[in-house]
């Protein structure tokens, strides 16, 4: 074998290990934008979530504060 037919054959080879990796980096770009997408959907998800959350604090609050502006009104004007 001589030197031009171990390049060739280097060569080759490394175009082939190029042409796998290529295939392999589309392939986790593909992945990479689905797992984007999940990340997106889940904290759409848990920023309603903690909307609610803080929706239903707010809620507790006003009650409260109904329940004891309330009694002193009554107390006051009675």
């Amino acid at each position: 074998m001589t030197n031009e037919e171990l390049y060739q054959l280097v060569k080759d080879g490394f175009d082939q290990v190029n042409q796998r990796l290529d295939r392999v980096e589309t392939r986790l770009d593909g992945m990479d934008t689905r797992l984007r997408t999940v990340e997106n959907g889940r904290s759409e998800l848990k920023g309603k979530q903690n909307e609610i959350v803080g929706i239903r604090n707010w809620m507790t609050i006003i009650c409260a504060l109904g329940a004891v502006i309330i009694p002193i009104s009554v107390a006051i004007f009675k």
